[in-house]
């Protein structure tokens, strides 16, 4: 388990999502309980566990979510093309591996990826033009 996908991810995203990806699993699928509330709940367990979790959730992109043993993943992406943005995400050169990812707390957009790192105080910017 790599790669953890909260459960508000429509149906039709995740199954083009595993269709690409390896190690998914689905929040109140595949691993914890529907209805898990994200800070109270979720990120209690993603410690030690070295995962990526990907949420539609705005408020968890913030700096303070940020920890060395996991990684957050906002999508603000139309569902509708949700399951392409997180492979495309996924093959950015700056977070194509699990190391890359680990400590961040990320938000993906159309025109940029923005993130916060663990024991850092300034969020940084990357366009997709700079993905070779």
């Amino acid at each position: 388990m790599r790669h953890i996908f909260d459960e508000n991810f429509p149906a039709f995203a995740m199954q083009a999502i595993r269709q690409k990806v390896a190690s998914v699993v689905q929040i109140g699928q595949d691993w914890g309980e529907s209805g898990w509330l994200d800070v109270e709940q979720i990120l209690p367990h993603l410690h030690g566990l070295k995962v990526t979790f990907h949420t539609l959730d705005a408020g968890l992109f913030k700096r303070r979510y940020a920890h060395s043993s996991y990684c957050l993943v906002y999508y603000d992406i139309s569902e509708a093309v949700l399951g392409t943005w997180v492979v495309k995400f996924l093959r950015h050169h700056s977070f194509r591996t699990q190391a890359q990812r680990l400590g961040k707390v990320i938000k993906v957009s159309p025109a940029k990826v923005a993130y916060w790192e663990f024991h850092k105080s300034q969020i940084k910017k990357i366009g997709w033009k700079s993905n070779p």
